[in-house]
């Protein structure tokens, strides 16, 4: 395997530099080859170039296509995923982190009210009260596989870090995104406006 890893390596560099040549520096084409690139090396350990492929296709992305173009919402989260698996938690956390509120913030005219202005039911819940036709919920919905996918990665990195109750809340939320997009609202909100940083207990073992 490692064999074939540096033999498909040596491929993709190939194509990157005539991509490079053909379109320049700064393109999602090349863009594109760096997150192929980037996972090769992933693949062989070599995480120090993982991470310059990832930054510099972060970097193309924004510049070309705009901050909000999924394609760099995907790449945050390949170069989350690659801290994650060198347990460089602050690091992979931070970034799931910006991905979530970055989605919440693309139309700040339209996001719902905030904790202390939203309406109670008569369950004394704190409700999501805003419209659902407004851009920030249709910009949400638009998003619901990046941001979906990001709770995701972001749980797990909880359960790693032994935090069980925020990592089950945000895969609950993920669970029912799909039929109920107001769930990744919640998500967001919780990312946004709760303490995800208090570590929590493990459960404790049973004894026999």
């Amino acid at each position: 395997k490692r064999n074939k890893f540096k033999e498909a390596e040596v491929l993709c560099k190939r194509a990157l530099e005539i991509r490079e040549k053909c379109l320049g520096s700064v393109h999602p084409d090349v863009a594109k080859q760096l997150n192929n690139l980037a996972l090769l090396c992933q693949n062989q350990g070599k995480y120090d170039e993982v991470e310059s492929y990832y930054k510099r296709a972060i970097d193309i992305y924004t510049k070309t296509l705009g901050i909000d173009d999924p394609n760099v919402a995907k790449t945050k989260n390949n170069l989350a995923s690659a801290y994650l698996k060198q347990q460089k938690y602050k690091e992979a956390e931070q970034i799931y982190k910006d991905v979530l509120t970055r989605a919440q913030e693309k139309d700040p005219s339209n996001k719902p009210p905030a904790p202390g202005q939203q309406q109670e039911n008569s369950s004394g819940a704190t409700g999501g009260n805003y419209d659902a036709q407004g851009g920030w919920y249709k910009t949400i919905l638009s998003d619901q596989p990046t941001v979906t996918t990001t709770l995701k990665n972001l749980s797990l990195l909880y359960r790693r870090q032994g935090k069980y109750e925020a990592a089950e809340t945000l895969e609950n939320c993920a669970a029912k995104a799909r039929k109920d997009p107001q769930a990744i609202i919640q998500a967001l909100n919780i990312v946004k406006q709760t303490n995800l940083n208090t570590q929590q207990q493990p459960p404790p073992s049973s004894t026999s």
